[in-house]
């Protein structure tokens, strides 16, 4: 399954991603952008949110088990 992750070091801190997609992306308690563990991504929602970021900050990522 892929994941949307937020390269916090290029977010811009303005929340347009929670605007659009609040089930996905959420404000920290520390203050940051964070990414809610979710069954499924809603792609729709998330492709707008990576679209309307201005730091283009928000990308998909193969979220890939790993064994140890």
């Amino acid at each position: 399954m892929r994941r949307p992750v937020v390269d916090l070091s290029d977010c811009v801190d303005c929340d347009g991603c929670v605007s659009v997609c609040p089930q996905v992306f959420a404000r920290s308690e520390a203050g940051y952008i964070e990414v809610r563990e979710c069954a499924m991504y809603p792609d729709a929602l998330v492709e707008e949110a990576i679209m309307m970021c201005p730091s283009h900050c928000i990308f998909w990522e193969d979220d890939e088990e790993t064994t140890e």
